[in-house]
């Protein structure tokens, strides 16, 4: 008799943790599509000050199936910066990715061309080659000043006033980085602060080659 009863008690007790199992996984379908993001129009994008700029939007997707994209971030043409679009979509689990578009607003100041080879004045003495992508857009290709760079530690930023550079938060191979307290002497040396896990919170000094 009490066998019998140990072994109804172990069977409850095994429904009960069957039971509790199906709760939490209800509602959640066995196979998770992570929502895509597909940007309409450039991601990297310029505008003199006072002209015009007009978001053209993205669109995502959940396999299939179209999905909602929320955008926040304005863009202020009468003001030079930097201005940065935030896309934003949500799964029905619940998982959601996030897209980003950037907006150049240029000065009329800065006429400058930067693109060159700046060398950091510290640390592993590490040379950077900085690019012109178009416009006032440029690429540094060693963030840091490391010794050797890897694929990952190119950025984008924009030369978009006199002395002043914007390198916003932006996804590399692999990676992810955002510039603070940046500024440039034309002709002379670029510096910024290296928001990244991997580096720390001194002030980088580029000097022109």
């Amino acid at each position: 008799m009490k066998k019998g009863l140990k072994l109804i008690m172990i069977a409850l007790t095994l429904f009960a943790a069957f039971s509790c199992e199906d709760k939490v996984t209800e509602g959640i379908s066995s196979i998770t599509y992570y929502p895509v993001i597909t940007l309409k129009g450039d991601q990297w994008n310029q505008v003199k000050v006072g002209g015009t700029f007009t978001d053209p939007g993205a669109t995502a997707k959940e396999g299939e199936t179209d999905i909602e994209v929320k955008a926040t971030g304005t863009v202020d043409t009468k003001t030079p910066g930097v201005y940065v679009i935030e896309y934003t979509a949500v799964n029905k689990d619940g998982y959601s990715s996030v897209e980003y578009r950037y907006v150049g607003v240029i000065s009329a100041t800065a006429t400058a061309d930067i693109s060159g080879s700046y060398k950091r004045n510290a640390g592993a003495f590490g040379v950077s080659k900085v690019t012109k992508v178009s416009g006032n857009l440029y690429t540094a290709d060693n963030v840091g000043g490391v010794a050797v760079p890897s694929p990952g530690e190119t950025v984008y930023f924009y030369y978009f006033d006199k002395g002043k550079i914007g390198c916003p938060y932006q996804l590399t191979a692999g990676n992810a980085f955002e510039c603070t307290n940046a500024s440039i002497k034309e002709g002379v040396s670029y510096s910024w602060v290296v928001l990244n896990p991997g580096f720390g919170t001194a002030l980088r000094v580029f000097e022109k080659q």
